[in-house]
């Protein structure tokens, strides 16, 4: 097995997050736990980003005071990926021509609204309408 060059930068990593966590207080922790593996294990099957990535759907989670949705952009179509925001609705488009209407349970707040599109995932964060600013967590 090949190394690879940063396997010893996800080693320090590793190191670093275990005593931030062994720090910690036990009353209010923040981070759950994750896990870091650098390099695969023998035998393990070699993935390539640069792969086509089948087309996912979109997931939409529903919060207190915002909705968010999370969709792949297609990095390699001809137009930018966007999101349109109506009163009970979203546009997405992944990029291309193709777009997708999302219909939502409630109405959102369409001026507090956005999205950002990054490392080919994009993320729109829709705000509930009738939430007062003190309480919004967005």
């Amino acid at each position: 097995m090949a190394n690879n060059p940063y396997d010893e930068m996800f080693k320090n990593i590793a190191r670093l997050m275990e005593k931030i966590l062994g720090e910690m207080p036990l009353q209010d922790p923040k981070i759950i736990g994750f896990t870091i593996i650098s390099g695969s294990p023998e035998g393990a099957p070699y993935f390539d980003p640069s792969e086509e990535i089948e087309e996912s759907d979109v997931e939409v989670v529903e919060g207190d005071d915002c909705i968010y949705i999370t969709a792949v952009a297609d990095t390699r179509a001809d137009g930018a990926p966007y999101v349109t925001f109506q009163e009970d609705s979203v546009t997405l488009c992944v990029g291309g021509d193709e777009e997708t209407v999302i219909d939502l349970e409630c109405e959102i707040d369409v001026l507090h609204s956005f999205y950002n599109v990054q490392h080919g995932v994009i993320d729109a964060v829709c705000r509930k309408k009738g939430i007062p600013d003190e309480v919004a967590r967005s």
